[in-house]
């Protein structure tokens, strides 16, 4: 490795640091003014008052934000290595530091290689932290703003939830944050395939045993052959246990398509194994769009990049609109995409359609990416 080698990644780490701590810390402000109104409800459900509630709110709200880094992390994963680029490529125009480069005989692209490379390796930060860290901390980002002291609490009714074989659950209230999470005043009505009742399960609640995957049920009862016009008696006993495909994972599915964001690609590809299983073009919409994602990002670095060698500095403020209208526009692009890859349209296949729009923005601007950094005059 050369000496300009160490001495341009150096910087660019230094500046990525300080645009994660920035971005990061602008996102964290921003939401917190948004949310003020539901972290200041929980001021009402503390015991205490005066210096310990100041505590106590900082302490929370501290801790709820911790765990929300890795999630901004993920949205601001293009926007920072851009950022990074921008102000390393500009200190160096601005201390004549390229100039020397050219003298030198150093082509302008050959200063910018090793931003490109350490950008692609920082990446697998993103990967981690999609994968690994954070399906680990779902439970604490689950919780809302306004219930951090009491998200055991937290709960919601269950109404004809539909399993594999082809049965209805209800539940009067299910609490996702207990641990293990549980279900009460629980009804299963287990139908043929002509959708006729043919059996009941009642419960007064039923616990989720995650080694068994299954629900244990507290003061359990099945009633079977009670079909109007069933040939055989009613026949009633008792059931401890309840297992289905309706799971917690499948339950915040079915409560919310923004779960589905949370989970890692090995658990989005295990629910879409399922003949039944909620939230499917969501499913699909985040396996495509993770996987276009890091694709996206190297393609924004490549076309800020593009933008910014020059090698004349009198042109860099023209640059650096380019820069950001490029950049905005390749963004917009994949949101869009984003947005519409969960929408399918009439006559269109479900499982293609997320993969296109995911794509979309790279078919666009990957080849205006190489075109750009093709006419870089160095």
């Amino acid at each position: 490795m050369k000496i300009l080698d160490r001495y341009v990644i150096l910087s660019f780490l230094r500046d990525y640091l300080i645009s994660f701590m920035v971005l990061v810390g602008m996102y964290v402000v921003l939401d917190m003014i948004f949310k003020f109104d539901e972290l200041a409800e929980m001021q009402t459900q503390a015991d205490v008052a005066g210096l310990k509630l100041a505590f106590l709110f900082v302490r929370y709200v501290g801790d709820y934000y911790l765990y929300q880094v890795p999630l901004y992390y993920v949205h601001l994963s293009g926007i920072i290595p851009v950022v990074a680029a921008a102000f390393t490529l500009v200190r160096m125009m601005r201390f004549n530091e390229l100039s020397a480069v050219l003298s030198a005989g150093v082509p302008l692209l050959r200063v910018a290689a090793p931003i490109i490379i350490v950008a692609l390796l920082l990446q697998g930060l993103l990967w981690v932290d999609q994968e690994l860290v954070i399906p680990g901390i779902i439970p604490k980002l689950d919780r809302s703003p306004d219930r951090l002291l009491d998200v055991e609490t937290k709960s919601f009714p269950i109404e004809a939830m539909r399993d594999e074989a082809n049965g209805k659950l209800f539940a009067g209230r299910y609490y996702p944050a207990a641990s293990p999470p549980r279900m009460d005043v629980v009804d299963v009505m287990e139908q043929d395939v002509d959708f006729r009742l043919i059996a009941h399960i009642s419960a007064d609640s039923a616990v989720w045993d995650d080694a068994n995957k299954r629900w244990n049920l507290v003061n359990g009862r099945i009633d079977r052959n009670i079909a109007p016009g069933s040939p055989a008696p009613v026949q009633s006993q008792t059931i401890t246990t309840y297992q289905s495909s309706i799971t917690p994972t499948e339950i915040h599915l079915y409560r919310s398509g923004e779960f589905v964001d949370l989970l890692s690609t090995a658990s989005i590809n295990e629910l879409l194994k399922r003949p039944l299983s909620y939230g499917r073009a969501d499913l699909l919409r985040v396996k495509h769009t993770r996987a276009s994602q890091i694709v996206i990002n190297v393609i924004l670095l490549l076309l800020a990049i593009s933008c910014l060698l020059t090698r004349e500095p009198q042109h860099l403020k023209m640059a650096m609109g380019k820069c950001v209208a490029l950049c905005g526009a390749c963004l917009g692009v994949a949101f869009l995409g984003q947005e519409l890859s969960g929408q399918a349209p009439p006559n269109i296949d479900i499982a293609q359609w997320p993969a296109l729009m995911a794509w979309l923005p790279i078919f666009i601007f990957g080849p205006l990416a190489v075109w750009l950094l093709d006419r870089v005059r160095t």
